[in-house]
């Protein structure tokens, strides 16, 4: 009986010895990621302008540091509207908000260190084959916006009392393919058994690291010139830049899968997990208006209202709607919280 047990222990040790001695894993892995924010985020246009000195209350005007976006917009078209006029400005406005995301395909290598028969370590980088975010939405959105305000100071001055009247517009836009790369350390943890295959655990931290934290970016100046009954000259120019910026972000991980060991070296795995972590999403506003002084002096307001008003110098007691203060790197939109999943498949060797 001694000597048969002998023989078993003898037999059975050396391959435990083996497995334990297999401590190392690298692992290559494909699949998609996917990104929807967890919260909105939130959005916080310039609040409405002071308000400006008109022929009387019934036809209140205020300033504005733009025609595109906020308060502006809404004066404009509204005196549009009131005139009967068919052209709108497209507001910047729906574009303050999470980006559009895609789903692009993922790759990664994970190693992994085992500490103990159920506990590893895991260092991973994740790579993405396109861009996460759907930057061309972005840029279509402030094209159509951009493209508007010609359109619309046409349709104003051809409602009143103005002649000639040129409106000169000026745009520039880019688009910059979002591409990220996650870095990570987990522990995975072993839990439970189902029949061959090995559930597990995985716990971590990292950062989502973009290649250019810039992905969309436009610029537009909308100059009009014109005349009050062919007289009063009035000149004015409407500057605005927008840009659309997401830096690295810390992310928390969260997930787990199934193993599948058919070789003591190699294994197949199917891993689902989390990445949670601010969203570093920015969309900053500058805003420059510019009005011409000009001789004579005049003035003349669009008695609706909302009413706009056009004015060629302060002294008149009048001034121009579009005379509201110059913005500089204002945060119209801040992320709130993202989460980008990851589901893949994958084959490890163990060494």
């Amino acid at each position: 009986m001694q000597r048969w047990l002998v023989v078993v222990i003898a037999l059975v040790l050396p391959s435990a010895a083996a497995a334990q001695d297999r401590r190392w894993e690298i692992e290559g892995s494909a699949g998609i990621l996917g990104g929807q924010p967890a919260s909105a985020g939130s959005v916080s246009l310039p609040p409405p302008g002071a308000p400006i000195v008109t022929s009387s209350p019934t036809f209140p005007a205020r300033a504005t540091s733009s025609w595109l976006f906020g308060d502006g917009a809404t004066l404009l078209n509204g005196v549009l509207e009131e005139f009967g006029r068919t052209n709108r400005v497209a507001p910047l406005d729906p574009l303050f908000a999470p980006p559009p995301s895609t789903h692009p395909a993922a790759f990664g290598l994970r190693v992994r260190r085992r500490l103990n028969p159920h506990v590893a370590l895991e260092v991973g980088v994740d790579g993405f084959a396109t861009s996460s975010i759907r930057s061309q939405e972005v840029w279509n959105g402030l094209k159509t916006t951009f493209d508007s305000i010609g359109l619309a100071l046409t349709d104003v001055f051809a409602s009143g009392p103005f002649s000639p009247s040129l409106v000169v517009t000026d745009e520039s836009l880019l688009q910059v393919p979002h591409d990220e790369t996650a870095i990570t350390a987990a522990f995975n943890r072993d839990v439970w058994h189902l029949g061959a295959l090995q559930p597990y655990v995985t716990l971590g931290a990292g950062a989502m690291i973009p290649r250019e934290k810039l992905f969309a970016e436009g610029s537009a100046q909308a100059r009009y010139r014109t005349s009050i009954l062919g007289v009063v000259p009035i000149d004015e120019t409407d500057s605005v830049r927008v840009s659309f910026t997401r830096p690295a972000s810390f992310v928390a991980v969260l997930g787990g899968g199934v193993r599948h060991d058919f070789s003591r070296p190699w294994s197949f795995r199917v891993d689902a997990r989390l990445l949670v972590g601010p969203d570093t999403t920015r969309v900053t506003l500058d805003a420059t208006p510019v009005v011409t002084r000009g001789s004579p002096a005049g003035f003349v307001e669009s008695f609706t209202t909302p009413a706009i008003q056009f004015s060629n110098d302060p002294a008149t007691g009048r001034v121009s709607s579009l005379s509201g203060p110059a913005l500089q790197g204002v945060d119209v939109f801040k992320g709130g919280v993202m989460a980008h999943a990851i589901v893949s498949a994958s084959i490890a060797w163990r060494f």
